[in-house]
């Protein structure tokens, strides 16, 4: 190439980021509202799981006609929606062999995926993908992240039963057969992530801080015409920067 038709490093930059982005730009057609419509947002699919039982005398309904007219006392919180739920029963005592002392083990890691863990492969994790993340493959594009696997505790209960893994005991997510997705049990890092911030050292990273501002994209950073954007890239490391 002569030197005549050399191109500028932050010219070739814009071309590559355009050249990535345009494959992703028909896929966000979904958000640009038809004429005379109104923006309406995806729809998302949550799932609950609750491990610590309940008192069924105050939680099952009497009989079908009373579930919506006058719920049990665990129910009336959910009075306004409960014409949306369904309630199941009968679901328990199936078959668990050969895992048939591992029954906390296999209560969180069967909810999303209905099937039991590799017989032959105890010690590792070995079972289908779940509910939750098959979904997420299918609409995630349409949402911020993909899924957000969240949990009120750490789960750090250990009795290895029947030779399990001990994934199998804290793990409900499964982005596929072999990798559990785990859950965030801080309320502040679930809010850094929906709003894409980072917590450093245990705190939060500051607003003005120029690593926060390497957390935007690389084409917000080619893109940025103002004055100290080059501070900002003198923080990449230089083996990041080539």
């Amino acid at each position: 190439m002569s030197s005549s038709t050399k191109m500028n490093r932050r010219t070739c930059l814009k071309g590559l980021g355009v050249s990535l982005a345009l494959p992703v730009m028909e896929a966000m057609g979904w958000a640009d509202a038809s004429k005379g419509q109104t923006y309406k947002p995806p729809v998302r699919l949550g799932f609950m799981y609750m491990p610590h039982g309940v008192i069924m005398n105050q939680f099952w309904p009497a009989d079908a006609e009373s579930f919506l007219a006058s719920p049990q006392p665990a129910l009336e919180s959910l009075r306004p929606m409960l014409d949306q739920c369904l309630m199941m029963k009968g679901i328990s005592g199936v078959p668990i062999s050969p895992f048939n002392g591992a029954p906390h083990a296999l209560e969180l890691s069967t909810w999303l995926t209905a099937m039991l863990p590799a017989a032959d492969k105890r010690a590792e994790i070995n079972i289908g993908i779940s509910a939750d993340q098959i979904a997420a493959n299918h609409v995630g594009a349409f949402t911020t992240l993909p899924s957000l696997e969240l949990a009120t505790m750490p789960q750090t209960h250990k009795e290895n039963q029947e030779g399990l893994n001990e994934g199998y005991y804290s793990h409900c997510s499964y982005r596929s057969p072999t990798q559990a997705v785990p859950a965030e049990v801080n309320p502040r890092n679930v809010l850094y992530r929906l709003f894409q911030k980072q917590e450093q050292g245990g705190g939060a990273v500051r607003e003005s801080s120029p690593m926060n501002k390497l957390d935007q994209s690389l084409l917000d950073i080619v893109f940025r015409r103002r004055k100290g954007s080059a501070a900002y890239l003198t923080h990449i490391r230089p083996a990041e920067a080539r």
